[in-house]
């Protein structure tokens, strides 16, 4: 199974974001309070993730796995756990 890592998500996009959030909320088209909730934890939607995505040059999936924490099982601590199925053949969990 891989996961998606909450905690992840908002270092990175720290990292992205840097010091310039309002900067980086008008470039995107989004409110300075919804990249303040996305630099606190919340996980955007996809249509938003792919947009940050295409900004920054990086695949969604950068912002989602934590590469340090995905050879480890899924402790319960911000992570979702999601079918390899699903994340790793890109067709839905049909089988092969």
């Amino acid at each position: 199974m891989s996961t998606i890592s909450v905690p992840a998500f908002t270092r990175k996009l720290r990292e992205v974001v840097a010091d310039e959030p309002k900067a980086f909320a008008y470039d995107l088209g989004l409110s300075l309070s919804a990249v303040y909730n996305y630099l606190n934890g919340r996980v955007p939607a996809t249509e938003v993730l792919f947009r940050i995505a295409r900004y920054t040059g990086r695949p969604m999936e950068w912002f989602l796995v934590d590469e340090e924490a995905s050879l480890q099982p899924v402790t319960g601590s911000g992570e979702l756990g999601v079918p390899t199925s699903y994340a790793a053949s890109g067709r839905g969990g049909e089988g092969t």
